[in-house]
């Protein structure tokens, strides 16, 4: 029985490992990575939306550390209104230059 209740136990702590949330991504108000600049947690193939104070407000953004996850940030919330993706190789320091400075209302990261 005390084997039974091990792997049990075991099994419970890895899914609450693969459930815990994530560092994601990390974004500026300003270009360059500055102005107010702040982190996202979250888990992984999951649709979030900024927050009220940086809906729409966000000019720079970076993935904030490489696993290999890949982030994609949309002009709607719920993930609607295509825009850039990025990963940790690729952060973007000047929204403005995909034409999507002032933009984000959501974003959806993976593992590539």
């Amino acid at each position: 029985m005390f084997k039974y209740v091990l792997v049990a136990s075991a099994l419970a702590a890895l899914a609450a490992v693969g459930s815990a949330q994530e560092a994601l991504l990390g974004a500026c108000n300003n270009a360059d990575y500055k102005g107010n600049c702040r982190g996202w947690a979250g888990n992984l193939k999951t649709c979030h939306g900024f927050t009220n104070e940086w809906n729409d407000v966000i000019s720079s953004i970076w993935v904030q550390h490489d696993k290999g996850y890949v982030c994609k940030i949309y002009r709607d919330a719920g993930c609607k209104g295509d825009g850039p993706q990025f990963d940790a190789n690729t952060p973007i320091r000047n929204l403005q230059d995909h034409y999507f400075n002032d933009m984000a209302s959501s974003y959806y990261c993976w593992l590539s």
